[in-house]
C-alpha cells in the first residue's frame, strides 16, 4: 500500500442539462476551472448509457450500451492528470423502471435525460497517472 496525502482545495455543484454527456462534461469543466485532481458524485437520470467492463484476460474494456430512461443512482469517480491533462475514472450505477440495475466504468455516451447533479471537490495535490504494462491501464502513481 502506498499513500499521499492530497488536502481539499475548492468544492463545485455542476448542474447537468438534457442531453449533456456526463463523461465529457466533468472532464471540460476539469479543463476549464483548472483541477488538475480531485473527486465527485453524481446522481440524475440517463436516457442512453455506455457502460464498460474491464476484461483483464484480454486487457480491454467490454461495452455495455443501452437505451431507455433510466435513473443515476450513482456514479463516483476521480480526477487525476495524464500527459497534463485531466482524466476521469469514474464508475456508474443505473436502474431501470423495473429496479434492474446495471453499473460498470463510465464511458462517453452517457447522455442526461432531466439533469445530472454533480458535487465535485477539489484536491490541492496532483495525482499523476501513467500507464501501467502489466494491466494496459493507466493508474495512480505514488511514489
Amino acid at each position: 500500500m502506498k499513500t499521499r496525502e492530497i488536502g481539499i482545495g475548492r468544492m463545485f455543484f455542476i448542474k447537468l442539462e438534457p442531453s449533456d454527456d456526463l463523461l465529457e462534461a466533468i472532464t471540460m469543466f476539469a479543463e476549464n476551472h483548472s483541477i488538475k485532481s480531485g473527486f465527485f458524485t453524481a446522481i440524475g437520470a440517463i436516457k442512453h448509457a455506455k457502460i464498460g467492463y474491464y476484461q483483464l484476460n484480454l486487457k480491454e474494456y467490454k461495452t455495455i450500451s443501452l437505451e431507455g430512461d433510466f435513473e443515476l443512482v450513482s456514479c463516483i469517480g476521480n480526477i487525476t492528470q495524464k500527459e497534463g491533462s485531466p482524466l476521469i475514472h469514474a464508475h456508474i450505477v443505473i436502474a431501470d423502471a423495473n429496479g434492474h440495475t446495471y453499473g460498470g466504468h463510465l464511458l462517453p455516451g452517457c447522455r442526461i435525460s432531466v439533469t445530472g447533479e454533480v458535487f465535485l471537490i477539489e484536491a490541492k495535490n496532483t495525482l499523476i497517472r501513467e500507464v501501467e504494462d502489466k494491466f494496459k491501464l493507466s493508474l495512480i502513481k505514488i511514489k
